[in-house]
């Protein structure tokens, strides 16, 4: 069985603020599921309510996600990402191999600078009206979590 959901919420907070980085960086909100056994993904589950609308394998949301369930060569980069609150603040570990090539070590980062590394991700520059419309400022250096420094969040084993 199942364990219980964890956290309760979901944050249409980001949600919103992904839609003011570009169109050049598109992204699906999904209600999707990994379904797997013994660590190992076994398929993706794309859930609707029987009341949302019509969904077609033509829009480019379902596009995205069925070209991401193909066999490919090329590893996709693998992210974890905590987000303060205020968006001002962005930690991103990399937790495969492929990712480690954009995000070597785990980095704090301001809005802009992690805007700057999802339009890397795809081999775009940040646009200079998007670049101008995000704050710059660096997070701050006092950590409220400092007594969580050097925890592996995420395990190390994932980028070896």
């Amino acid at each position: 069985m199942s364990r219980q959901e964890r956290t309760g919420w979901r944050d249409l907070a980001l949600n919103y603020r992904h839609r003011e980085w570009g169109d050049n960086v598109p992204a699906i909100d999904v209600d999707y599921f990994i379904e797997y056994d013994c660590s190992i993904a076994r398929g993706v589950v794309e859930y609707k309510n029987e009341h949302a609308d019509r969904q077609h394998s033509s829009h480019p949301n379902y596009r995205a996600l069925i070209n991401f369930c193909q066999p490919r060569i090329e590893q996709l980069p693998l992210l974890a990402v905590r987000y303060s609150d205020d968006f001002s603040a962005w930690t991103v570990t990399a937790l495969n191999e492929s990712a480690g090539e954009y995000q070597p070590t785990t980095t704090t980062m301001s809005e802009e600078e992690y805007v700057r590394l999802l339009y890397q991700i795809r081999g775009r520059t940040l646009p200079r009206s998007i670049a101008l419309s995000l704050p710059a400022t660096p997070p701050p250096d006092d950590n409220p979590d400092d007594e969580d420094e050097g925890r592996d969040f995420w395990p190390s084993e994932a980028t070896s």
